[in-house]
């Protein structure tokens, strides 16, 4: 299939939006939460430290992660990643202290490797082995523009509004990926309640 034809199928569409927002929610928090931080005279260790335990989040668990999207399923795993984000980023949006900001960059972390590992997978699912170079490199390109897109802006919002603002503005965002992957999941139980012996053109 073409590229324009597999981007049309709507696994494919919650596949590419999940890891997609994922990514740019991530950076968003991410990447201002040391200029946060620095602003509450937190020392470099403390900084440091919060850091170290959101990319033990990010990378430590995938074995789980893997293990959950074949056992429970990618839509299932995808609510349980963006939902720790959304928690995550409400979490931290009036957090000033290290404890109740090392563990929502931790959740911040965890919550973007269940939505990755298992939007990735779903995407793998839709094609067949001919078509997974190009709409890979084509989701990675997107993953790029969805990580700038997240560095520049949660550094405008943060110098307008501040980090509060940064984390409420990012747990909206989660609710597009979200609530994609709730009609996923809604979708294939419609189609698994529809007896076989109905024909279905």
């Amino acid at each position: 299939r073409s590229l324009p034809e597999i981007l049309r199928q709507p696994g494919v569409i919650v596949a590419i939006v999940t890891v997609v927002f994922a990514q740019m929610i991530m950076i968003t928090l991410m990447v201002m939460t040391s200029v946060h931080m620095k602003v509450h005279h937190h020392p470099l260790t403390a900084v440091s430290l919060v850091i170290s335990v959101h990319t033990l989040g990010m990378y430590a668990f995938s074995i789980i992660s893997g293990r959950l999207t074949d056992r429970w399923g990618r839509g299932q795993v995808i609510i349980l990643g963006t939902g720790l984000l959304i928690l995550s980023c409400l979490m931290a949006a009036p957090s000033t202290n290290l404890l109740p900001l090392g563990i929502a960059l931790f959740l911040l972390g965890l919550g973007w490797n269940f939505a990755y590992v298992a939007g990735s997978t779903l995407l793998a699912d839709q094609l067949s082995p001919t078509e997974r170079a190009k709409t890979q490199g084509f989701n990675d390109l997107l993953l790029g523009f969805g990580a700038a897109a997240g560095s520049f802006g949660s550094g405008i919002v943060f110098a307008a509004s501040g980090y509060g603002a940064l984390g409420l503005v990012a747990a909206s965002a989660t609710l597009v990926p979200l609530g994609l992957a709730l009609w996923w999941q809604m979708r294939g139980r419609l189609a698994r309640s529809v007896p076989s012996n109905i024909y279905q053109p």
